[in-house]
């Protein structure tokens, strides 16, 4: 290992130099091979927007199907194997002799040698989520050996391989900087850009709101829609959004680097060659979130909250902001840039008027249905609020930025044991966990033990768990957003089904036994199925809401007595058992 480590550091000391691009380091673009034999047709990129996350690798299409072989890309060894119900799924982890690590994820199945000792840990340990680190002898591997096949494992939308390269401190690199071939020769779409006034004596336009303008064109010729004239007053910042596209594919992906100009001076570049994965959910504060709740638009902006960590802004002027107080017309420019160095441009003009000198004409607009008086929250210390019916703590680094903190209650819902209680609003973005504890009003005594949190749907009807336990009084749960929530109790056990009932009383030929899974509200917490007394593994799909089971040793000629135990989170069980006949 020791080798490993010092050969990582050789390399990058001799390939971390100032290069004019979008990188900022040389990648070795000769020294791996592709995973798949298929052409690389990508549906996702790196550092492409998601949910809470930039994407932390490739996606690669498959044609639609499982079961294309996974090679891997230089010589190594298997040092991870994770198999999981969700996020990657099945995925493996090959660290190479220059240091780098390469991930293969939502894979079908293993290759036999790994996947034997893969399964015998899940029978020895009767566990069927697992994560092994096999000593470096144990799983070597030469450049081009099939050590996996792809799939749709774990919490994956669809058939294809997630790909990702790592260095030694896992820190996720951009694949396609390392040489990997795929056709890209056209540039990024711009969509949209937006202006933000980021003060009270601030104005877009003569008001103090911002203001989004659609865009038309396409490369370089981007401008914006009906080529409107644009006033800025004090502290402004901006927003774009864009998508990249690769040949042969009609996925919108996500584009490697944004840069912006003002009179030609470069004041903000950001680029996604690299990040930490503790770092990803800052993706919340480098969004408009507001604008995406509402509205599903991604807007990246030049703004740094001051509680945003992110690694990838390369240079930036006042984090973001920029002051416009003169009486002259400036030249805006975006530069938006594939991987590949395909790059999109948007220009546009606006004109500057000096600021106001005191507060007029502010936004004063408060979230409808919320009572005064509201309280102040820090993104640089823990917050504290307590109203007696609930009560909510936030550690330090819980927010990107100080906000006026509310709290309301609206009526029962039918079916619950308090209030709905509105927590802020859902356009404010937390990034780390924060406790919640409500105080139920009527739960029943041996009821207890069944009360949770759940959170209410925008239909005022409907809610999903947040999950919680009694103490002291409350409800107490974490929560990692705002929102409106209640106490509901779960007493109804989870249900299983066989798919086909039929195929039991003839198992022979059959290659699978599938069940279904479902439970009303606190979730599948915990399975147990043994066959004929003894353990077996069955497979948990959640997306689908299947556990499978791969017929094989366990089942012997004639009958077999099948028993599945399944509890969700609020301990309440359901037993399911068949005679399967061999």
């Amino acid at each position: 290992m020791k080798i490993f480590y010092r050969n990582f550091l050789i390399l990058f000391l001799l390939l971390f130099v100032s290069v004019d691009g979008f990188s900022q380091a040389i990648y070795p673009r000769n020294y791996f091979r592709s995973p798949l034999e298929m052409r690389l047709l990508l549906s996702g990129t790196f550092g492409e927007l998601r949910s809470n996350h930039f994407h932390s690798g490739i996606d690669i299409k498959t044609a639609g199907t499982e079961g294309a072989p996974v090679y891997a890309i230089a010589d190594g060894y298997v040092s991870r194997i994770k198999v999981s119900a969700y996020g990657f799924g099945k995925v493996l982890y090959v660290t190479h002799p220059n240091g780098f690590v390469s991930v293969y994820a939502h894979l079908s199945k293993f290759s036999r040698i790994i996947g034997d000792h893969v399964k015998g840990e899940q029978y020895r340990r009767e566990l069927f989520e697992i994560e092994l680190f096999p000593e470096e002898s144990r799983f070597p591997v030469k450049k081009g050996d099939i050590i996996a096949y792809s799939g749709n494992s774990g919490s994956s939308g669809g058939p294809h391989l997630h790909f990702e390269i790592r260095d030694a401190a896992q820190k996720t690199i951009n694949p396609l900087l390392f040489g990997f071939e795929v056709k890209d020769f056209f540039k990024p779409r711009i969509l949209s850009v937006k202006i933000y006034p980021e003060n009270e004596n601030s104005r877009v336009n003569g008001k103090n709101k911002p203001v989004r303008f659609l865009t038309e064109g396409w490369g370089t010729e981007h401008r914006i829609t009906g080529n409107p004239a644009i006033t800025v007053s004090g502290d402004i910042s901006f927003a774009i959004q864009a998508y990249d596209q690769q040949n042969d594919t009609d996925n919108k992906n996500g584009a490697y680097a944004a840069r912006l100009f003002i009179d030609s001076a470069k004041v903000f570049d950001f680029d996604v060659e690299t990040f930490a994965f503790d770092e990803t959910r800052y993706i919340n504060s480098y969004l408009d979130y507001e604008e995406y709740v509402k509205n599903d638009v991604r807007l990246q902006r030049t703004k740094i909250d001051p509680g945003n960590k992110l690694s990838m802004y390369n240079q930036l002027n006042n984090n973001g902001v920029y002051h416009f107080s003169d009486t002259l017309t400036h030249s805006i420019r975006y530069e938006v840039a594939d991987v590949a160095g395909n790059t999109a441009v948007l220009a546009f003009k606006v004109k500057s008027v000096k600021p106001l000198l005191n507060k007029a004409e502010t936004d004063t607009t408060r979230t409808p249905g919320f009572d005064f008086p509201f309280s102040l929250f820090h993104w640089d210390r823990p917050n504290h609020f307590n109203n007696g019916s609930i009560v909510l703590d936030a550690p330090k680094g819980v927010f990107y930025d100080s906000f006026e903190f509310s709290v309301d209650s609206a009526a029962m819902i039918p079916g619950t044991y308090t209030r709905v209680y509105r927590i802020h609003n859902k356009y404010t973005p937390v990034h780390d966990y924060m406790t919640l504890s409500i105080r139920p009003s009527d739960v029943p005594e041996e009821l207890l033990a069944k009360a949770l949190i759940v959170k209410v749907g925008d239909d005022g009807k409907s809610f999903s768990s947040a999950g919680g336990e009694w103490e002291s009084g409350y409800i107490r749960t974490k929560i990692r957003e705002f929102g409106n929530y209640t106490i509901a109790v779960d007493t109804v056990p989870p249900k299983v089904r066989a798919v086909n009932p039929g195929q039991f009383a003839n198992m022979a030929g059959q290659k699978t036994l599938k069940l279904t899974v479902s439970d009303d509200l606190s979730g599948i917490a915990s399975y147990r199925a043994v066959l004929n007394g003894k353990w077996i593994l069955l497979e948990y799909d959640p997306k689908n809401n299947l556990m499978i089971y791969t017929i094989d040793e366990h089942m012997v000629p004639g009958k077999n007595n099948l028993l599945v135990e399944v509890r969700d989170g609020k301990n309440n069980r359901f037993y399911y058992s068949a005679v399967l006949n061999l």
